[in-house]
């Protein structure tokens, strides 16, 4: 695969010699918070490649500080720890509700497609007097915003259970759509995301199915005094080609590095697996950190989180020692025809039974348990997240959609996309500049380009402000909201460490040490730090460097983009013709390119940036016919068939989902269970979604449809 890796190549004047960068005009910078002048972009390098033949990574690293890797050490049989991935997904039992998968969440083209009871409030905000308010304003300090109104777009109450409308997107409305200061006719910080489960807390198991855990009153998530299911604060990305991803998640808490135990790699210090060997039968703890397992990182954040799928205080060995002997998806249907599950549709095997038949026995075969917390559990129980994150990266590695017209196109098909969709893929390399962030086979510039250029995962470069800083690739702060809503990679983990790569550079030219391995190379810096050709690869930014690091989130692919709205990490709009008028614009930011609310000023980093705004949000001056075509290129050329018709790899179980509660923002029903409980909760208006087998949806269903074709 041959990847031209300048993918921020507007700020680099390149000439090209049989597609191979052969030599760059580098712009000589000045340091950090120097103004320095900007030199117009040059011819724009192409970097649209098909995904054909393009595969996700085997992860490999070190185990109690022996090398190891997937298939050697820890895989029996990738075929059944795909089968066993792919079960776990889609099963509803994993819930502690009985009823919650991970694919509740990404159903549809890898993504949640609900309408009800879908808002949160923004709790991201920094400011936590009003991260739970419902239909707040646009505030930022000395900026003008609009006048409260606190409802939705089309006057709508908004809030818990209430069910989005067409008139409710997008979020944010100016009174001239191509001018990002004028008026503000609506703006609301409230996020689309993903409803998970009720609030409440974990008591113990409760076979077969559901935990033991005692409800709480909710005072956010709730309609009068019944509780409704809580949703989360940003909206769901989606799995597929998700396994490409160096992290995952938003703000990349995901790790690259997987520990066998939570999403935070080296950084989770209680983090290990149990393992024997053939001279010691008793599981011993030992420290894991595979690289490239970002999407099994991923994978073992949900289980256990009290918004998503679980009371709150459930480990990941309770979760296994329910699952262990239940029988996989019982209570769901699996197509005869199904494209991994289908020797399994008949006769259920127990989850004990799947583990065992994909992983190797040193893994799960100790005698004696051991003890997690102070409390024993088989060892099989306590390596159960070992076994979910993985099997689930291996399931994930298979939903690769590379067989969309752009990857026909490329291949040389040029019947492949028509006269308007082959504009639009220019003006994606060209006048959009999409591909200045959305580049390379995965259409992401957070994927596999940083896998093999791995020093490339910091970059230095000049902002909007005409600054020069250094940022994480792959993450852009574009202006969506105000950064003071969500600082996203700006963030920090539960241990205090940055979740950014750059921030942690800073501590390691402290002399610091820092949780995440990465190599930085100045001499890739878009930006260099001087201007001596050749390159002096020992020069170091000094400490202190400025970052724009707050309100950066992971760049999302663009592939089957026309079925994974709505759009944005707050969803925020519902079509992809308003993220077009949106980037036509600019951006949504307020204030002028040195000032505005990008901007944040974050004391406890040494960051008082008045601007961290990317560089490429400028106007776009595209015009309605250059939007149509974009928005057709997007809309056709970048949706794979199989995905749109859940074909294989993409077909799956049946899924029952709640679509809300009964009843709507201003009353709903109460559970019958719940009837004389001092903390009812809601009763769910169920959707089932149908198996679908090998050959995909049937003709008289249609195809997978847009976001907004469910919105009235």
């Amino acid at each position: 695969m041959n990847h031209l890796m300048s993918v921020r190549s507007l700020r680099l004047t390149c000439t090209l010699v049989g597609g191979l960068i052969a030599g760059c005009l580098l712009i000589p910078l000045a340091s950090a918070a120097t103004p320095v002048e900007v030199v117009a972009p040059g011819p724009d390098i192409p970097t649209l490649q098909s995904m054909r033949g393009v595969t996700p990574p085997d992860p490999s690293g070190t185990e109690g500080g022996r090398k190891v890797d997937l298939m050697g050490d820890f895989v029996l049989n990738r075929d059944a720890a795909i089968r066993l991935g792919k079960a776990m997904f889609w099963d509803q039992d994993f819930g502690s509700d009985g009823f919650t998968a991970c694919a509740s969440c990404h159903y549809h083209a890898g993504v949640d497609h609900r309408i009800s009871n879908q808002l949160n409030p923004g709790q991201a905000h920094t400011n936590a007097n009003v991260a739970s308010l419902f239909s707040k304003p646009f505030i930022a300090p000395n900026i003008p915003g609009d006048v409260p109104s606190y409802t939705t777009l089309s006057g709508g109450k908004g809030g818990p259970n209430y069910t989005l409308k067409k008139a409710d997107f997008p979020t944010h409305v100016l009174a001239d759509p191509l001018d990002r200061n004028s008026a503000i006719v609506y703006s609301s910080d409230d996020v689309v995301g993903s409803q998970g489960v009720f609030e409440a807390n974990y008591v113990r198991p409760r076979q077969p199915r559901f935990d033991r855990c005692t409800p709480q009153t909710d005072a956010l998530f709730a309609v009068g005094k019944t509780s409704v299911r809580r949703s989360t604060g940003r909206n769901a990305p989606t799995v597929i080609n998700a396994a490409f991803n160096v992290r995952n998640f938003w703000d990349g808490r995901a790790n690259n590095v997987f520990n066998g135990f939570s999403p935070f790699g080296n950084r989770d210090p209680d983090a290990a697996i149990f393992v024997t060997t053939e001279r010691n039968p008793v599981a011993t703890k030992v420290r894991l950190a595979l690289n490239d397992a970002s999407a099994a990182s991923q994978a073992v954040g949900p289980p256990g989180s009290p918004v998503e799928m679980s009371c709150g205080g459930r480990t990941f060995a309770d979760i296994g020692r329910r699952m262990l002997d239940s029988l996989a998806l019982s209570h769901q249907r699996i197509a005869s025809n199904d494209s991994v599950l289908s020797s399994i549709a008949v006769r259920r095997p127990s989850y004990r039974d799947l583990i065992k038949a994909a992983f190797h026995p040193r893994l799960w075969n100790a005698a004696q348990p051991v003890s997690l917390g102070g409390v024993d559990y088989a060892q099989i129980e306590a390596n159960f997240p070992l076994f979910f994150g993985l099997a689930i990266q291996l399931y994930e590695s298979t939903l690769v959609s590379d067989q969309t017209p752009l990857d026909a196109y490329l291949q040389g098909n040029t019947q492949a996309m028509d006269a308007q969709q082959i504009e639009g893929m220019n003006l994606f390399t060209g006048k959009g500049k999409c591909v200045a962030c959305h580049a390379g086979p995965e259409l992401t510039n957070a994927a596999t380009r940083l896998r093999l250029e791995p020093r490339e995962r910091i970059e230095r470069m000049v902002m909007a402000d005409n600054l020069v800083t250094l940022y994480d690739n792959g993450f852009y702060n574009t202006g969506v909201r105000p950064t003071e809503e969500d600082l996203a990679l700006g963030g920090s983990d539960a241990w205090g460490n940055p979740l950014s790569f750059t921030r942690q550079y800073n501590t390691l030219l402290q002399g610091l040490s820092v949780p995440d391995p990465f190599e930085v190379d100045v001499c890739k810096f878009e930006a260099p730090l001087s201007p001596a050709i050749p390159c002096d690869a020992t020069l170091k930014p000094n400490v202190g460097f400025r970052d724009s690091i707050d309100g950066a989130f992971k760049t999302p692919t663009l592939r089957n983009i026309a079925l994974t709205g709505p759009y944005f990490h707050n969803g925020s709009r519902s079509t992809l013709k308003q993220v077009v008028e949106f980037y036509n614009r600019g951006g949504d930011r307020r204030g002028q390119d040195a000032s505005n609310t990008s901007g944040f000023d974050h004391p406890s980093v040494n960051q008082h940036n008045a601007s961290n705004l990317d560089p490429d949000m400028t106007a776009l001056n595209l015009t309605p016919s250059e939007i149509d075509a974009l928005v057709k290129f997007m809309e056709v050329g970048l949706t794979d068939p199989r995905v749109a018709w859940e074909q294989a790899p993409f077909d799956h179980p049946s899924l029952t989902i709640a679509q809300g509660e009964v009843g709507d923002e201003n009353a709903v029903t109460v559970r019958p269970v719940d009837a004389s409980s001092t903390t009812p909760r809601a009763k769910d208006l169920e959707i089932m979604l149908n198996a679908v087998g090998a050959t995909g949806r049937r003709p008289s269903d249609g195809p997978l449809m847009p976001f907004a074709s469910d919105l009235k």
